[in-house]
């Protein structure tokens, strides 16, 4: 059950529908050799201004991700 909260917490994010990815996005890495640079898209909402969705391999962005792209 508690699977089918973590889906409807993020499908709540109703922003990035008719939303247009506008660009690119990285974070800079930290000061330690260890830390992670990340990844991910600038989208332009319908309403206004501009989020960042930043792709992570887990909530806690302990390491970047990957993505797959479908047809």
């Amino acid at each position: 059950m508690q699977n089918r909260n973590a889906t409807d917490f993020y499908l709540k994010h109703r922003f990035l529908v008719g939303g247009i990815i506008t660009g690119l996005e990285r974070t800079a890495p930290g000061n330690d050799d260890f830390d992670e640079e990340f990844y991910g898209l600038i989208i332009t909402p319908p309403d206004s201004g501009k989020r960042t969705l930043i792709l992570l391999s887990d909530d806690e962005g302990n390491a970047s991700g990957s993505f797959e792209i479908g047809e």
